[in-house]
């Protein structure tokens, strides 16, 4: 049995699965250049279908034998058109991934295995246009496509010419659904289909810690000595791993990971401020007036429309602890409130807190990712991203892609 029937068969045994299909059109109708198969979302998926000349890109929830269909090369209808795969490659690629790990613009709570299958020929070379038709337009197919999958601009969202099929399943027999870590211990929070037997194991570079999972789902580890560097927290079934998180640091290092709850007071802080300024992370000496004031708030409507940051006032752009007046902390924490409540629309998810910090006092302003756009200056909307360590307007396409379409695979 080769890896392609394997994967058919898994397919075929599920009830329904999300497909994504890129498509074109060929001499015997629509062929599919490029496809995702999603086995075990939590939800459905939205239905979209984009329709031009010769070029296509369909979203649906598909019952499991249809979809193992497509995979076989065997023509199958989908949304109103017949659609044929290519013959893939008899063998492919995959790799086991824990949970929170990106799958195209959204984050997946549960860890998975992604197989990878290539085109067993080369697809045909085809004239770049123009795309007009009932989906957005576009200077050309790859921006429709990254547009489509990753909801990103064409320079942020490389097609996959080299992949054919891209398949994921969801693992549910367990996850790490969150980890608090305190000054002198940590907790882990639980959540699958088959914990029976499973244990939580806190590696260090001194040793490490084993504890089986409860009826309750939550397992307590100590920290005598704090959150040693290198810490690597597993999940295991016998010689089998579920999920896992890795601490090369004893911080989040701003990576963006929300299952994990830092509970010491000014170390997530120190550890922002040590990685400098990010695609998630803005410094501001001061609690802002005039331009800096504008910039500042251009910043958190972009957090809240990507995917969350923090804004740390109390240091300079160098990195260097400036602090504020502790004195005033209830009056400056109220004028952030205040001047991000009248200035974004809609109101955005921001939490204001002053954290110690090298003997001075810090204000984060903590921005989750709101899901939709946030728009700075509600009379004349104006609309921003994040990119690396910079705010920059967002561009028609980018906009009308997050009002048109929700997040994929969510």
């Amino acid at each position: 049995m080769t890896p392609v029937d394997e994967l058919t068969g898994m397919i075929e045994q599920s009830v329904a699965v999300d497909v994504r299909l890129a498509l074109y059109r060929g001499e015997d109708g629509w062929q599919i250049s490029y496809g995702e198969v999603l086995i075990g979302a939590d939800s459905t998926g939205p239905e979209r279908t984009w329709l031009y000349s010769d070029d296509a890109f369909v979203e649906r929830r598909l019952p499991g034998p249809l979809a193992a269909d497509l995979v076989r090369e065997k023509p199958q209808q989908v949304a109103g058109l017949t659609v044929s795969a290519p013959s893939a490659q008899p063998s492919g690629s995959f790799q086991r991934l824990a949970g929170q790990v990106r799958w195209n613009n959204a984050v997946l709570p549960w860890p998975r295995t992604e197989w990878q299958l290539s085109p067993a020929e080369q697809a045909p070379t085809r004239r770049r246009k123009v795309l007009v038709g009932n989906g957005p337009s576009f200077l050309h197919a790859e921006a429709a496509f990254n547009a489509f999958f990753y909801a990103a601009a064409v320079e942020n969202g490389p097609r996959p010419s080299h992949m054919l099929w891209r398949i994921v399943r969801l693992d549910r027999r367990g996850r790490i659904h969150r980890v608090t870590i305190a000054p002198d211990a940590l907790t882990v929070a639980i959540k699958g289909a088959e914990l029976a037997g499973v244990r939580v194991e806190l590696t260090t570079p001194d040793g490490s810690q084993l504890r089986p999972v409860g009826a309750t789902g939550r397992v307590r580890l100590r920290l005598p000595r704090g959150l040693a560097p290198a810490t690597l927290l597993m999940l295991r079934s016998d010689d089998d791993w579920l999920d896992f998180r890795y601490f090369p640091v004893p911080g989040n290092g701003g990576d963006g990971d929300r299952s994990v709850i830092w509970d010491l007071p000014g170390a997530d802080a120190s550890v922002l401020v040590a990685g400098g300024e990010t695609e998630y992370v803005e410094f501001k000496q001061e609690v802002p007036t005039g331009e800096s004031r504008k910039k500042m708030l251009k910043t958190v409507a972009a957090f809240a429309s990507g995917e969350g940051g923090t804004v740390l006032v109390g240091v300079t752009d160098d990195g260097q602890i400036a602090g504020v007046d502790a004195t005033k902390l209830d009056e400056q924490m109220l004028t952030l409130r205040s001047m991000i409540r009248d200035s974004i629309d809609p109101d955005p998810p921001v939490t204001v807190r002053p954290v110690p910090l090298d003997g001075k006092t810090v204000l984060l302003v903590e921005v989750s990712t709101g899901g939709r756009w946030y728009a700075y200056n509600p009379k004349r909307p104006e609309f921003y991203l994040r990119r690396g360590a910079s705010t920059v307007p967002a561009r028609l396409q980018e906009i009308a892609v997050r009002f048109g379409q929700p997040s994929a695979f969510r």
